[in-house]
């Protein structure tokens, strides 16, 4: 014999949260630094010089030592072969 079905509430559904109606601000290639000469930028042909060199120095490094993240020791050393030193 069935057994007779019990008559169930209709599921609850929580609202959609809202939307804020404020824009989010673009994304920029580069953003200047106020009182510095300092960009960001993810385009090799827009970086200076220096800091190709720098991000190669880390790169080769990383490859040649197989550390995916070099320690900020690490750093200085591959800073200090690019040939800086602390000013006096």
């Amino acid at each position: 014999m069935a057994s007779p079905r019990k008559k169930t509430q209709p599921r609850k559904v929580s609202p959609a949260p809202k939307r804020s109606k404020e824009r989010k601000p673009e994304p920029r290639e580069e953003a200047e630094v106020e009182g510095s000469e300092r960009h960001i930028s993810a385009r090799p042909d827009e970086m200076p010089p220096e800091v190709l060199e720098f991000i190669q120095a880390i790169d080769e490094y990383k490859r040649v030592h197989r550390r995916p993240f070099p320690t900020w020791t690490e750093v200085l050393e591959i800073v200090k072969t690019l040939g800086y030193e602390r000013a006096s």
